[in-house]
């Protein structure tokens, strides 16, 4: 893997942690989950990326789909799954079931909660579009209440 540096995002939500490297950013931390950090402090090589998140934070639609993702790591299922995931459009959600069958396995609905649950990405592969069959939020590997929170700065605005 290559030297993974990190940089801080300060919102109106808290403030985000990045790692990442110049190929692509390796893992994004929602405000005070980000465990004690061993590399080097320096700013992202992608400016925009901050004033995107900005602007999603207070409600507006983001231009992020081309920041670079690193996806090693991930099991191909999970790729595939997490790939679909990047595509779900702004405002609108998927259920566990409609992601696998994007990944290429429909029956694998359950396999698809636990593999988000490994999504390094939140937000930019946004896995809190995903929600169950009979439209209740699901689970979420953020911290408690963002799910809520995003879908609805998406659904309202």
């Amino acid at each position: 893997m290559k030297a993974l540096s990190f940089s801080e995002i300060e919102t109106v939500r808290g403030r985000f942690m990045l790692l990442f490297h110049d190929g692509g950013i390796y893992e994004i931390f929602f405000p005070g989950t980000a465990p004690p950090l061993h590399c080097e402090r320096r700013p992202l090589p992608w400016p925009g990326l901050e004033r995107e998140l900005q602007r999603y934070l207070k409600g507006q639609q983001p231009a992020w789909d081309d920041y670079p993702l690193d996806m090693s790591g991930y099991p191909p299922f999970t790729r595939s799954l997490l790939s679909a995931v990047r595509r779900i459009p702004y405002g609108e959600t998927r259920s566990y079931r409609e992601v696998a069958a994007e990944a290429g396995s429909p029956r694998a609905w359950r396999a698809a909660g636990q593999a988000l649950k490994a999504n390094r990405h939140p937000l930019l592969v946004p896995c809190h579009r995903v929600i169950r069959s009979d439209g209740r939020p699901g689970g979420f590997s953020g911290p408690p209440g963002w799910k809520e929170m995003l879908l609805h700065l998406e659904l309202v605005n």
